[in-house]
């Protein structure tokens, strides 16, 4: 099992940086006092040592010093410190992505002196360092996982260090207002001032609202990793499945005209303007005593309620029906949390009289028309499901950054914090329960970009890394 204190060990590590596999080319990386002069004992070239040339990639020969044997021809590449990814020595071994190749070079790097690295042990040694703070480290892992256009620019512009920079400006605001209340507190003649009060409590506000922005800016990146979760509920035989294909671009699910198809729900991904989308398809919800087709429909009731969006799907010629009024209302009283859109599918039996947009809705749920076998079907449902997935995940790419579920826990901690510290202030109770808050706030700033973290919430955030990064 990894321990803290393997990773705070200061000796040379190394790791492929590629997936395991076959591949055109295999990238190993090796990080630490002794990186260079290793590779140095493997590497054999026409030209320099590698220390004579750094940052120059290099073509030559991986050979076994002990057996003095080729391994494979390559390239290679040395990083002295400080001017490293790590800020250590630190040297790349590119060669052909064959597993025994690369198995072979990690044999003989271990043998020479080298450990395996730990998941992420590259960038926590970067952030020990001082080559980049936590938050841009948590950037490098969104960006690895990212799956989408717009998760890919958010998570770069965390590594970038644009958050980190707004941070910073917090930090600072925070700093100075906290020694102006202990300068306050320390010396009380000017306590009473009411005009010195004022202007803490605008301080105060200003930079609540700094954070608040912050926080309003920032989106858990579990919604990328997982998508926006759309549900496509309904009775039988409405086309949910066909609308399902529709919008999957594929044939997903099995059409038939018989109800009752769907036993089980199906799952297909989309994006919608870069934002990665979960489609399900369910059964059709109906009271039946054919056993396999009930776990269907209780399975597809218990997807109402945890889905992001569902898109609740009647027939153009029948409407919504008493049934369905009932599951619209139960749903609305179990989870306040989930969108519902209103889809009048089969549109085309009704002609072209179905093409203009609809402005209406029906308990407060948008709705659209659709058919899965006209075309232009769909013209009018995506944009009310893109306006309903933009409103759960950010609209615009140049200013929104993706965060972990602890960076959120630790904003909505600094933006509670200045808010109670204005209230202690506007409330006129004692200038130390304002310092209090202040500096529980600057412990959360502190968390964030890891000036002081706790070891084991390091280990915790390195080891969903891939090892090699």
């Amino acid at each position: 099992m990894t321990t803290t204190c393997l990773y705070l060990r200061e000796d040379t590590i190394a790791a492929p940086s590629t997936p395991p596999g076959k591949g055109a080319v295999a990238v190993i990386r090796v990080s630490g006092p002794d990186a260079i002069a290793l590779c140095e004992r493997i590497f054999r070239s026409r030209g320099p040592r590698l220390s004579a040339q750094p940052r120059r990639m290099m073509y030559g020969t991986l050979v076994d010093p002990v057996t003095r044997e080729p391994v494979d021809q390559g390239l290679c590449v040395a990083f002295p410190a400080p001017r490293s990814y790590t800020g250590e020595n630190l040297a790349e071994i590119h060669t052909h992505g064959s597993e025994a190749v690369v198995r072979q070079l990690l044999e003989i790097l271990y043998r020479e002196g080298a450990r395996p690295a730990e998941p992420g042990e590259f960038s926590f040694r970067a952030v020990r360092n001082g080559k980049m703070d936590l938050a841009q480290a948590e950037g490098v892992a969104n960006l690895i996982e990212s799956r989408t256009r717009l998760a890919r620019a958010m998570s770069l512009r965390v590594l970038e260090g644009e958050f980190s920079r707004d941070l910073a400006r917090i930090k600072d605001a925070v700093v100075s207002a906290l020694v102006e209340i202990e300068t306050q507190i320390e010396f009380p003649g000017e306590a009473e001032d009411e005009a010195v009060v004022q202007h803490l409590q605008e301080r105060l506000q200003a930079i609540h609202a700094q954070a608040e922005a912050l926080r309003k800016r920032s989106v858990r990146e579990q919604r990328f990793a997982q998508g926006i979760v759309v549900v496509l509920a309904g009775r039988p035989n409405v086309g949910k499945s066909s609308l399902f294909n529709r919008l999957l671009g594929r044939e997903r699910a099995i059409v038939t005209p018989h109800p009752g198809t769907t036993r089980d729900s199906l799952e297909g991904t989309i994006e919608l303007q870069g934002r990665p989308v979960t489609l399900v398809d369910t059964a059709g919800l109906r009271e039946t005593r054919e056993e396999i087709e009930a776990i269907g429909v209780r399975r597809s009731r218990e997807l109402l309620s945890t889905s992001h969006i569902v898109l609740y799907i009647c027939d153009a010629a029948g409407g919504l029906v008493e049934e369905d009024r009932a599951v619209l209302k139960e749903l609305k009283n179990r989870s306040r949390e989930t969108r519902v859109v209103i889809v009048i599918n089969k549109c085309d039996i009704a002609g072209k009289a179905w093409m203009p947009p609809v402005l209406d809705s029906i308990n407060d749920a948008p709705v659209a028309r659709a058919s899965a076998v006209a075309e232009g079907g769909t013209d009018e449902l995506l944009p009310v499901l893109e306006r309903e997935v933009s409103r759960l995940l950010p609209g615009e790419a140049d200013s929104a950054y993706l965060v972990s579920a602890r960076q959120e826990n630790l904003l909505s901690t600094l933006m509670e914090r200045t808010a109670q510290a204005f209230l202690v202030l506007k409330n006129n109770s004692p200038l130390e329960l304002a310092a209090v808050d202040l500096r529980a706030a600057l412990q959360a700033i502190a968390e964030l970009d890891g000036a002081q973290t706790a070891p084991d919430i390091l280990e915790t955030i390195f080891s969903r890394f891939c090892i090699g990064k």
